[in-house]
């Protein structure tokens, strides 16, 4: 058996070896422990360099993209609808001019038709009358009738009822005179007889009428005829009365009475 001497010096100094090896992994062991309690720990601090950003500070920002995003989709349908206003509003503003246009156009066009009918309507006019006034030049009354413009007259001789006279003139193929101007009258006037013409109210009482249907407009009644104040109470025809003055000559009087009486046959 072998046996082993150590020195003392020898010893002293492995011991302090043993010290100091232990030390150290001591220090090893407490250092690796600090790094992961350091890793593992939460964020306690603003000092501490290793602890993870915390979630919650990013969700201000998220909700602040997605209402940024509703804005943006919210602002492109607003301008859409503008638009599409805008151009709605357009086409209907051109339809409207064209409208107007078009109602002055036909305006304009039919202000100009009613012109050339108005004028062409006086054109014929003129050329009626400036004919009939040849004619009239050149009418000839027959034996015994008198001319006055486009008419011819005959004034009896003989004196008979308004009746019997108007049947007179209806076999001379004319009827009793039916006066429609104040020269007329005058001219009338100028025979200087009592004598018959067309007007009577014999269908309805003072509703004054001619012969041919039309009813009185222009009147030379002398003050303060019509009276109807006949003996019988019914003056229904009319003559002219020579002592009166020319445009107040007419005078009722009852249809039996006996008077001389003027036919008139119109051109």
């Amino acid at each position: 058996m072998n046996t082993v001497t150590f020195d003392r010096g020898e010893m002293e100094e492995r011991i302090v070896d043993i010290y100091v090896s232990a030390d150290t992994l001591r220090d090893g062991e407490t250092s690796t422990k600090r790094e992961e309690t350091a890793d593992t720990a939460p964020n306690n601090g603003p000092g501490d360099q290793h602890s993870e950003p915390d979630s919650s500070g990013k969700r201000p920002f998220l909700v602040a993209a997605v209402f940024l995003g509703l804005l943006c989709v919210l602002l492109a349908g607003i301008i859409g609808l503008s638009v599409y206003y805008n151009r709605v509003i357009k086409d209907s503003e051109d339809k409207r001019n064209i409208l107007s246009q078009s109602c002055s156009l036909y305006k304009t066009n039919t202000t100009a038709e009613r012109d050339q009918l108005q004028t062409r309507y006086n054109n014929l006019t003129d050329e009626r009358d400036r004919l009939q006034n040849l004619l009239c030049e050149r009418t000839c009354c027959s034996d015994g009738w008198k001319k006055f413009e486009c008419s011819c007259y005959f004034i009896s001789t003989e004196k008979k009822t308004w009746e019997k006279s108007r049947e007179d003139c209806l076999e001379r193929g004319t009827d009793l005179v039916i006066i429609n101007s104040k020269e007329e009258q005058e001219f009338l006037f100028n025979f200087k007889k009592r004598v018959w013409i067309g007007l009577t109210d014999r269908e309805t009482e003072e509703t004054w009428k001619w012969v041919d249907g039309t009813p009185l407009t222009t009147e030379y009644w002398y003050d303060p005829q019509p009276d109807n104040a006949g003996s019988t109470g019914e003056e229904d025809c009319v003559e002219i009365h020579k002592d009166q003055s020319p445009l107040k000559a007419w005078n009722d009087l009852s249809c039996g009475s006996k008077l001389n009486w003027i036919c008139e046959n119109v051109v």
